[in-house]
């Protein structure tokens, strides 16, 4: 037996989290039929929602106001007469939407892609099954808990403090995985991370879509192939270039589909097909096409009817794989920009915006523009908590990266959608094979 099929389990279960026992339950679920899938996510939901309106003093108010305890009314029903979760009405029931019952919360923000960061609140219980849930998701993709792999990510160190930065080398080492930093890079790193893999010999590369292809890229035209990878993962934005990064790295890509506040939505199968989690989540089409999530695990803060910002649709059909779970097709998922530094290194963005997040930053909506090196135009939608405390964190924040940046915040009363159906968080609008001015 490998070692970390011992190693793991143990090393958290020491920290009282049971995340590896709540996903050998999940595995279980693969062997399924979609017939049990069904009645079991009925049961969560019912659960999900009796716990709801006994413990959670928004979701009481609302059932009581709206009667909806009469009993001739479906659990789904009474699912599709609950509000709208949007990021903004969650915010201004933070408190309500906590359970009475639960005392230790982890506070979360969501990376803010659309320029709308959400705040929410995990129970160690959802923030274990949600780990659990990934852990299994990860199979259907040929990743095993005890694989070698590599993660092109932006989790910098010096944004933790060197406890936190110890404990999570620690955790890198015990899960089997080396980081390539995504966060701060250049092409002039290429050569470094291709010696890295070619020394760990990871069986999966797995992160950012738009940083997997430019690697991608230039691995063919060096001509360097990587014989022990596997299976590559794409996550938190739009999967790009699909073709020639299988064709890097000889395998077959997968869209893995979540968020920072529901970790694992869905899954590509074998076959090319995006399978919904339907035992750990319900998602609904709600208008124009935008998805609807509800986390059937999130008992002490509930995430019910959750408007996500991405658009898709369900399909009503199945698939030759053989999961027992439902398909989805993602119109848009996450698009951003990374940025370019006048020393020609990029930051990532969806590295960017997720640390951004973590400062809790008073806006209704924000979006940064790249115009030209160094100079970064911040459009900003005001709330009533809006302070000048707020610009300056996100100014010093971006001077991190860019020194010698000019920043200039703008107010404004909306950010405008852009032709794709998105709000981009990030913009670069230089050319990024130019020469920098400097």
């Amino acid at each position: 037996m490998n070692f970390r099929n011992i190693a793991q389990p143990i090393s958290y279960f020491a920290k009282l989290d049971f995340r590896y026992h709540y996903y050998r339950n999940l595995l279980k679920n693969l062997k399924l039929k979609q017939s049990d899938i069904k009645q079991l996510q009925k049961e969560k939901l019912e659960n999900l929602l009796s716990y709801a309106y006994h413990n959670v003093s928004f979701y009481k108010n609302y059932f009581q106001k709206n009667n909806l305890l009469q009993p001739s009314i479906s659990e789904i029903d009474r699912l599709k007469r609950l509000p709208i979760m949007t990021k903004q009405l969650m915010k201004n029931n933070l408190d309500g939407l906590k359970s009475m019952a639960c005392k230790n919360f982890i506070k979360v923000t969501s990376g803010g892609s659309t320029g709308e960061t959400a705040i929410l609140y995990k129970s160690p219980y959802f923030l274990q099954m949600s780990r659990a849930a990934a852990l299994r998701n990860f199979t259907i993709a040929g990743w095993w808990p005890h694989d070698r792999s590599v993660w092109i990510w932006g989790a910098p160190y010096e944004h933790q403090q060197l406890k936190d930065s110890f404990i999570s080398r620690i955790g890198i080492y015990i899960n089997n995985r080396i980081l390539l930093n995504a966060f701060n890079y250049s092409p002039a790193d290429f050569p470094l991370w291709a010696e890295k893999i070619k020394s760990f010999k990871p069986r999966v590369l797995y992160g950012y879509a738009s940083i997997i292809a430019e690697f991608s890229k230039w691995c063919l035209k060096e001509e360097l192939y990587f014989n022990s990878i596997k299976s590559v993962i794409s996550t938190t934005e739009k999967l790009v270039d699909r073709d020639i990064i299988e064709k890097a790295f000889r395998c077959k890509v997968y869209d893995q589909y979540g968020s920072r506040e529901i970790l694992s939505i869905a899954i590509e199968c074998k076959k090319g097909n995006l399978h919904i989690s339907d035992d750990t989540v319900i998602v609904e089409e709600g208008d124009n096409g935008h998805l609807l999530v509800t986390a059937l695990d999130s008992i002490h803060f509930p995430i019910i009817r959750y408007e996500i910002g991405d658009t898709g649709r369900k399909l009503d059909r199945t698939c030759p794989c053989g999961l027992p779970f439902s398909l989805l097709d993602l119109n848009i998922g996450r698009v951003t920009d990374n940025f370019i530094r006048s020393d020609r290194r990029s930051v990532s963005g969806s590295a960017l915006s997720a640390y951004i997040s973590t400062l809790n930053i008073n806006f209704s909506e924000y979006q940064v523009i790249q115009k030209k090196i160094d100079e970064l135009e911040i459009k900003y939608v005001p709330n009533d908590k809006t302070t000048n405390d707020d610009i300056e964190k996100i100014k010093k924040a971006l001077l991190e990266y860019f020194v010698k940046a000019d920043i200039k915040f703008i107010p404004v009363k909306n950010i405008p959608i852009e032709p794709s159906g998105k709000r981009l968080l990030f913009k670069c609008l230089i050319d990024k094979n130019e020469n920098p001015t400097y």
